[in-house]
């Protein structure tokens, strides 16, 4: 269900939370009061009280997201935080998730935030199973991001998962099953409209398509490809888990199996999870912990992202003609017809035999969906993920905290189209691929942390060494004509055969520190600093320095308010520090580097890099400012945050001559500055009945500031045969869509009319490059999130609403749906194309050149606001012998959206730094080309505590 939505929905949302916040002030809360517990925030390497914390954080507990069938960390995190922006772009089972806090602050560096499980630090958290974690701290300014140095300045995310506690053991099973359904479709042409379309096209200048359409070989043929593509998903997820604890050991071990089927098929994702943290008390100076985490990871793949052309499974399934069958024997097989039949043999052709599919009688190479269905596209991977540390009581009040950690991810991707079903196939006696990437770090840690505690003094100093090691290696294999009867990926038996082996090793070094201190509990002042080093750059670059700084005051514990009925809590917040981002810095960037270039099966080396001894990584300055306030006990508790971040040095990498040719520089800067709220609510509270309300919105703008003179403009997002929709520019957003500016369709003649340099309305005939501007900004106004929490004695219900506002979308899949420029079928948006002088339209006649240029005919409001997941449930108390508690629930994801866009989901980045895309792509957000669309879920779920 998709409703209609204005710009103006998020001052709504925001009109309706002022007055919320006004009604609490009359609440009274009618429980006994419970004794506090003073709470406490994870930082870099420690933890703060939390009414001493200095710095822009947010913290995620699980009870947020744990009824929710989730795949991925990055979900949980979705209109949970201020700031922190979570995309889904793809509804694919297992697509990677795109993670922002406060925005982009790079153009070709990675901008996903550091992830810091249980002590292990990584940039990957796939495979991580979402029902182990406690709780996630967001650290989002760099006066808390610059201990990690140059791996924080896209923020840091500090996750802790479940430990064994002292008490009563623990086994706990939980379990969900549910189906899916695409959210929405796009309605597509009959065939009646369909021919109509073709014959317009012939009137109009173009090909004689429609002789082909009234074939009598397709007689009687209607195929809904939407049928024969979509289908019904299923979701099922198990977990179990067991935990125990004395004074001595404690521990915690969990199994976990999910298994997500998708409406396309055959997208599938499976996981496995095993995990075991242990604590354990060795000798009273000396104890020890322990995480091991294993996952085995089951992916197939379906083509999205992609032109019918190029084998996108979803543009293909609106775009093929609708009186083309699945198979080829299910057109009339008549011996006469010479395009199924040899006329001299009698044989039937390829194409036409059983199990093969339907070739396309335009183009053999443009397939139909089903065949884009049948090509085998299956990564498994393997992961292990764990950590090792000591904590040594040197003094009473010094520890030395000695760590290792080892990630090593094992993946294995095989590609195979057979020789036999399909045309592709055939052409080249069959064709795939087999890559095997290794990757494996090592990280080893040494800290040492002295705390004194004396009257109102409260001081902590922390002083550390880490060693990282990251090693890298892939081996690609690729073949094609193979034996007939072939169906699996072999390569020994592939007569043309490739061979790619490629290795990386990058090592990291450093120096960190903190000290905190507060006084007499009102006054904070923590500073923070990292020296670090990196093997990517040449030397004399290779070292840098990150410090941070920030404070607070505690006003709420000042004379003149300590007694206040009314304000719990007042505190203002202070921050600045620097960070660092070398992602975009190849391992050997210093290095000339050749690549083999086969001719006759003799390799010519070729220059694929030039050395860059002179780079340097990207510096990102932030300054925050921010503002605690508790009312009523606290029962309402408002955040205010005001961040300004500027990003120096920026990292391009232009490409030169025919063999992409590779150069490095610094070419420039980006600034960005936002505005961040959270409103917490306690709305109503007594022993039957407590409803929470929580509400985060962010407003964000970038902008930038500086290219070098080397590079005036970086074009991006480039469509085959259309050009680059992105242009980036000194002065401008990120990721600005680039290309013409419409005025309409002539209702003379049915062209589109655009506006040229100098404002004047012109024919397209006129048009020049210089007449291209910015057509469309994909950029946010805000994004927001809202939650309730009711609990009605037994029952509960959670909901949650994310949205996001001002946003423009550039729908590239109406290349494929609405230029009518050949045979492929269209959306039903075409009937009202112009076919008569005077006709008064906004689509232009059939087969008219001038609908073929980039233009803001393809620029839709991407504003929205979604009914993220709701969740109805009921707690049952010793339902049965042995079973201490019993929930069962339901609830259903992408209940339903409101949106102007015209697409299946505003939701969408065809161009996801996930999807493998380098350089300025990996800023580019915003566009639709024939995405996997979301998925609505509804899942019944039980979790049993015995």
């Amino acid at each position: 269900m998709n409703l209609k939505i204005s710009r103006s929905l998020g001052v709504v949302a925001v009109l309706y939370f002022t007055a919320n916040f006004s009604a609490q002030t009359k609440v009274k809360d009618t429980v006994p009061k419970e004794k506090a517990i003073e709470e406490v925030v994870l930082v870099g390497y420690g933890s703060v009280k939390k009414q001493n914390l200095t710095s822009a954080a947010s913290v995620v507990k699980a009870d947020a997201f744990d009824n929710r069938p989730l795949y991925n960390v990055g979900q949980a995190m979705q209109g949970q935080a201020a700031g922190v922006s979570v995309v889904q772009a793809s509804g694919k089972p297992g697509a990677n998730i795109d993670i922002k806090i406060r925005g982009n602050n790079s153009i070709s560096s990675s901008v996903t935030p550091l992830y810091v499980i249980d002590g292990i630090q990584t940039n990957d958290i796939s495979g991580i199973n979402t029902d182990d974690i406690v709780d996630m701290t967001i650290l989002k300014d760099a006066s808390s991001t610059a201990i990690y140095g140059i791996n924080g300045s896209s923020g840091v995310v500090i996750i802790t998962t479940k430990r064994g506690k002292i008490g009563k053991p623990q086994l706990n099973f939980n379990a969900y099953w549910g189906f899916s359904k695409a959210m929405k479709n796009i309605d597509v042409l009959n065939q009646d409209q369909y021919k109509s379309l073709l014959a317009d096209i012939k009137l109009n200048g173009g090909g004689d398509y429609l002789s082909t359409a009234n074939n009598p070989r397709y007689a009687g043929i209607n195929t809904d490809w939407t049928k024969e593509v979509f289908q019904t998903g299923f979701d099922q997820n198990y977990n179990i888990n067991y935990s125990f604890g004395n004074e001595n050991i404690k521990a915690y071990a969990a199994l976990g199996y999910q298994d997500i089927d998708g409406i396309i098929k055959p997208s599938r994702f499976q996981r496995t999870s095993a995990k075991l943290n242990l604590d354990a008390v060795i000798l009273p100076w000396l104890k020890l912990n322990s995480s091991v985490n294993y996952f085995l990871t089951n992916l197939t793949n379906t083509n999205d992202n992609l032109s019918t052309a190029r084998g996108g499974v979803v543009l293909s399934a609106f775009n093929t003609p609708n009186f083309l069958p699945v198979y080829g024997n299910q057109v009339i097989l008549n011996p006469a017809d010479p395009e199924i039949y040899d006329q001299t043999t009698g044989a039937i052709k390829d194409g036409y035999k059983p199990g093969q599919f339907a070739p396309n009688p335009y183009q053999s190479s443009w397939e139909n969906p089903v065949a884009y269905q049948s090509r085998k596209d299956k990564t498994l991977t393997q992961r292990f993920l764990s950590n090792l540390g000591l904590e040594v009581r040197l003094f009473k009040d010094l520890t030395w905290k000695p760590a290792i950690s080892f990630d090593m991810i094992d993946s294995r991707n095989t590609k195979f189209t057979d020789g036999f079903q399909t045309s592709y196939g055939r052409s080249k006696f069959g064709i795939g691929s087999q890559e095997f990437n290794t990757f494996q770090e090592y990280n080893f840690e040494n800290t040492l942390n002295y705390t004194l505690k004396r009257s109102v003094h409260d001081f902590s100093l922390l002083g550390g060494l880490q060693i990282n090691e990251r090693n890298f290696q892939s081996n690609y294999y690729s073949g094609d004509n193979f034996p007939e009867g072939t169906f699996n990926f072999n390569y020994d038996l592939a007569k043309n055969q490739g061979y790619d082996i490629r290795k990386e090793i990058l090592r990291q070094v450093s120096f960190f520190g903190r000290a905190l201190y507060t006084f007499n509990g009102k006054y904070t002042l923590m500073g923070v600093f990292r020296e670090n080093a990196n093997s990517a750059l040449a030397p004399g670059n290779k070292w840098g320095f990150f410090p941070g700084l920030s404070a607070s005051w505690l006003i709420s514990k000042e004379n003149f308010l300590a007694e206040s009925k009314l304000i719990s809590e007042l505190k203002l917040r202070g921050g600045w520090g620097k960070t660092g981002n070398a992602s975009a810095i190849p391992a050997y960037s210093h290095f000339n580097l050749y690549n083999p270039f086969w001719n006759n099966g003799v390799p010519v080396y070729v220059n694929s890099q030039s050395d860059s001894g002179d780079l340097t990584w990207e510096t990102t300055t932030d300054t925050n400012v921010g503002l605690d306030l508790g009312v009523l006990d606290n029962r309402i508790r408002l955040s205010v945050d005001a961040y300004q971040r500027k990003t120096d040095n920026l990292v391009s990498q232009i490409r030169m001559g025919t063999y992409d040719f590779l150069i490095y520089r610094n070419m420039g800067s980006l600034e960005n500055k936002g505005l961040e709220l959270a409103l917490n609510t306690i709305n109503f509270k007594n022993q039957n009945f407590t409803w929470n309300t929580s509400f985060n919105i962010s407003f964000a703008k970038n902008k930038i500031t500086e290219i070098s003179s080397f590079l005036k403009t970086i074009p991006a997002a480039t469509v085959e045969g259309m050009g680059s929709l992105v242009r980036f520019e000194e002065g401008q957003p990120l990721g600005m869509f680039y290309g013409y500016q419409t005025s309409g369709v002539n209702p003379a003649n049915g062209d589109l009319m655009y506006v040229n340099a100098s404002g004047n309305v012109v024919e397209y005939k006129d048009l020049k490059p210089e007449d291209r501007r910015y057509i469309g900004n994909p950029n946010p106004d805000f994004t927001f999130g809202f939650t309730n929490n009711f609990k009605l004695k037994n029952w509960y219900l959670d909901m949650l609403i994310t949205g996001s506002v001002g946003n423009d979308i550039f729908n590239a899949t109406k290349f494929d749906l609405e230029m009518m420029n050949d045979y492929k079928n269209q959306s039903t948006t075409v009937l009202d194309r112009w076919t008569t002088a005077g006709q008064i339209t906004d689509v232009p006649r059939a087969y008219s050149p001038s609908a073929q240029f980039i233009s803001d005919r393809f620029i839709e409001n991407g504003s929205y606001l979604k009914l993220k997941a709701v969740t109805l449930g009921y707690n049952f108390t010793n339902p049965f012998k042995g079973v201490s508690k019993l929930n069962v629930y339901l609830t259903g994801q992408n209940i339903f959206t409101i949106t102007n866009y015209s697409g299946m989901d505003p939701e969408v980045n065809a161009f996801s730094p996930n999807n493998g895309t380098t350089g300025a792509e990996r800023a580019v957000f915003g566009i639709d080309y024939g995405t996997y669309p979301q998925v609505r879920t509804f899942i019944i779920g039980l979790k049993a505590n015995f």
